[in-house]
């Protein structure tokens, strides 16, 4: 989470009934939070209750790591994202090898 909005406090932010994202865009219903053990409570769309971290991290997450379960911040919080445009002959005729190439 921390990549995608640096230093955003979730716990802070959230209050019961509001509605956030998480990263694969389902609906997360907030329905408590509790600065006293760190987690935010929420319902999210085919998954049922969860639990987050005040970063936004899924609360059960493998080794606390990103994933399709953690709290997206509003989008007003989130900084902008330039992308990066270039014909793919281009690409290819570059210096930097081939960019399809996972090798």
């Amino acid at each position: 989470m921390a990549d995608d909005a640096p230093g955003f406090d979730f716990l802070r932010y959230c209050r019961p009934g509001m509605v956030l994202q998480t990263r694969d865009r389902r609906d997360a219903r907030i329905t408590a939070v509790a600065p006293e053990t760190g987690l935010i409570s929420g319902t999210v769309q085919m998954l049922g209750p969860c639990a987050w971290h005040a970063d936004g991290r899924f609360h059960q997450a493998p080794a606390d790591a990103a994933g399709p379960w953690d709290l997206m911040p509003p989008a007003e919080h989130r900084p902008a994202v330039a992308h990066r445009r270039e014909s793919l002959a281009a690409a290819l005729q570059s210096e930097a090898g081939n960019p399809g190439c996972c090798d």
